[in-house]
């Protein structure tokens, strides 16, 4: 991750397909967004994926997940 960008983690989820749908949520909202597989040695089916956003953004990016009934 870039130093000159703090990042946030917002939410973790075990499902890469959900994943990917906030992602493409928030950047349709304008965030700046990405998502980050947890573990190396684990296939993507059975993976946990954060959720990150920059950290100026975080409190608006989970709002905006609240309201689309995204969390899980």
């Amino acid at each position: 991750m870039s130093q000159s960008a703090p990042w946030k983690v917002i939410h973790m989820t075990r499902s890469e397909a959900h994943a990917n749908r906030i992602l493409e949520v928030l950047k349709s909202e304008g965030f700046m967004a990405r998502t980050h597989q947890v573990y190396r040695a684990v296939s993507s089916e059975e993976n946990y994926y954060e959720i990150i956003v920059l950290a100026s953004e975080a409190r608006e990016a989970q709002q905006i997940l609240i309201e689309r009934s995204l969390l899980l």
